[in-house]
């Protein structure tokens, strides 16, 4: 089960809203020098996207009764197969058997 840092399966930790197009993407070992590597991931969400003016706590009311809520997500639980965090440099690289 990921619910922590400790335990998000890639390097790269990306994030991204559906609402307002933002991304981003952020290295997991500097996430967990910054929050500590048992942050939940939740709360890791909500320091990632405090800025986010359509990020307000829950039952927060603005224009009447139309109550838009932040879409951010870690994206990469969208898809299927895991994304590669192989970087561009490195995806050239082949591994060659030896004599063993």
């Amino acid at each position: 089960m990921v619910d922590r840092l400790s335990s998000y399966p890639w390097v790269i930790v990306r994030i991204g809203c559906d609402l307002c197009q933002r991304q981003g993407a952020y290295r997991i070992a500097r996430l967990a020098a910054r929050y500590g590597s048992e942050i939940p991931l939740e709360q890791l969400l909500d320091q990632l996207a405090a800025d986010c003016p359509w990020r307000r706590p829950e039952g927060a009311r603005r224009h009447g009764k139309y109550e838009a809520r932040c879409g951010a997500e870690f994206v990469d639980f969208r898809f299927p197969q895991p994304p590669t965090d192989i970087p561009p440099g490195l995806r050239k690289l082949r591994v060659v058997g030896g004599k063993g």
